[in-house]
């Protein structure tokens, strides 16, 4: 945990852009974005590139009014990367450089925090408290003191180690980022309390964006510690004059604190309430993704899909290209499953085979394993002689466990799976369904060739079906040519 305490090095006060030092700053800058958005790897790479531009600077233009604070930016993006021992004697280099006592004080805290991370507290406490005496920066003043307090703990200063903690959390002087980092390595180092404390006073002033670092670090944060964030976020709802997009937002956070904790239905009344307060708001946006991704889970019956019909318009306005297309994806899918299911109780058994495709979609595209069940279930009691009944079986108890509503299906859970497993020991040994997952040994050279023909002979099936519904579809010939048959050079394993 000693290494991840380091973030706390995007502490460092705002940068100075002298033309000799601009891509080495540009690129420091860069880092500590990428830092504040929890990409480790890309901000790693940032400082290796900070690294070796400013060490090119200090050596070829060692008398430059720059060097001192090429030194320093070196410096603390060594301590970023973890370079300890490289830390300490760039440290020592930019003291040797600078004529600016303010400048010499911040080598002196940073080489501090190096040997503390070395292991030698004694000497990182005294050089820290150097670093502190000198009027440094509000940033650098609770970078020192955070760092100062994890040297007096190491020393057993318990007493000491607390009020620097608490001087650190409670400086009102401290940049945005600044604070948001100092938050981040109090989470990092097991303290929630401060660590929330700050998110909060941010969570209640910063712009809301629920993709921006600090909604990112909240959501870090309310996975290690979800009633600490909760409690936090709940005393908000008690400042003045809260616009309504802010308390959407303090609704979508807890919500994600309650989906970490695992209190769904309290996850669920919060994301609705981040829609109701601003339904036009990126926070709503967001809350309405979460939800539909839990109420898909937890999905019973045909009709909860109906239900949510309405809700992807909501997350569709998400900014997150991510969120939009899995978005596009679940509706289309849903709208895919509500007209299968409407084709089979129209049509019942002579559109049996709407309810098996109903049951992969469930499954695969809108995630909702009860929902799948039910639909495999009731179609092995609908069509029990079918050439498809042995991947109805499969399907149902691959999804054991997960119980449809008892008012459209009946699922006895064990009884139900040893039932299934009964049925498909009383279907042909040459059942293509049952060849596919049997031993390689007992397949033999056929069983691919069966499958492939199997499943060809499914989707054309459910051409037809969709034929009697939609004759004029354009894309039913496409459809058909894409139906792979037995030895075609595309058919693929089951």
């Amino acid at each position: 945990m000693r290494g991840s305490r380091l973030l706390v090095v995007a502490l460092l006060g705002g940068c100075v852009y002298f033309n000799a030092m601009y891509d080495a700053n540009r690129e420091y800058d860069a880092g500590m974005r990428s830092l504040r958005e929890q990409s480790d790897v890309t901000a790693r790479v940032r400082f290796d590139s900070v690294i070796a531009k400013t060490g090119r600077l200090i050596e070829s233009h060692p008398g430059s009014k720059y060097a001192d604070d090429a030194a320093l930016l070196k410096t603390r993006s060594e301590l970023y990367n973890q370079m300890w021992e490289s830390a300490v004697e760039t440290s020592v280099r930019a003291e040797e450089l600078t004529g600016d006592s303010k400048n010499r004080a911040v080598a002196v805290g940073l080489r501090g925090i190096a040997l503390g991370e070395l292991g030698a507290f004694a000497e990182a406490d005294s050089l820290l408290s150097v670093g502190l005496s000198s009027g440094v920066d509000a940033d650098d003043e609770a970078l020192f003191l955070f760092h100062r307090g994890l040297a007096r703990q190491g020393l057993g200063q318990s007493d000491e180690a607390a009020m620097d903690l608490e001087a650190a959390a409670s400086s009102v002087q401290l940049s945005l980022d600044g604070r948001l980092t100092l938050s981040i390595a109090l989470r990092d180092i097991g303290d929630y309390d401060r660590s929330a404390d700050l998110a909060g006073q941010m969570l209640a002033t910063s712009s809301i964006d629920p993709r921006s670092p600090l909604y990112v670090h909240v959501d870090s944060l309310a996975v290690l510690a979800p009633e600490v964030v909760d409690s936090t976020v709940a005393q908000l709802f008690d400042l003045p004059t809260l616009p309504a997009t802010r308390r959407a937002a303090f609704h979508y956070v807890r919500g994600r604190a309650y989906l970490s904790a695992g209190r769904e239905e309290e996850a669920l009344g919060q994301f609705d309430a981040a829609i109701e307060e601003a339904p036009t708001s990126q926070v709503a946006a967001e809350a309405a993704y979460f939800a539909i991704e839990l109420r898909l889970r937890r999905v019973t019956a045909p009709d909860d899909v109906t239900a949510l019909l309405g809700s992807f318009a909501v997350a569709r306005r998400s900014g997150a290209p991510e969120i939009r297309a899995r978005t596009e994806r679940w509706e289309r899918a849903s709208h895919t499953f509500e007209g299968l299911i409407e084709a089979f109780e129209s049509r019942g058994t002579s559109a049996a085979e709407a309810m098996l495709r109903a049951a992969e979609l469930a499954q695969m595209d809108l995630e909702s394993p009860a929902l799948a069940r039910g639909c495999y279930l009731l179609y092995v009691e609908v069509a029990p002689d079918s050439r498809w009944t042995a991947k109805a079986i499969y399907g149902a108890l691959s999804v054991s466990g997960h119980e449809p509503d008892p008012s459209w299906v009946t699922d006895r859970g064990v009884a139900t799976d040893d039932e299934l497993r009964d049925r498909l020991k009383t279907l042909p040994t040459d059942d293509p369904y049952r060849l596919a997952l049997a031993d390689p040994a007992e397949r033999g050279p056929m069983a691919d060739s069966m499958y492939v023909l199997a499943e060809a002979d499914l989707q054309r099936r459910l051409l037809e079906i969709r034929m009697l519904f939609d004759p004029t579809a354009e894309d039913i010939v496409a459809a058909e040519d894409s139906i792979p048959v037995a030895g075609d050079e595309n058919e693929v394993e089951p």
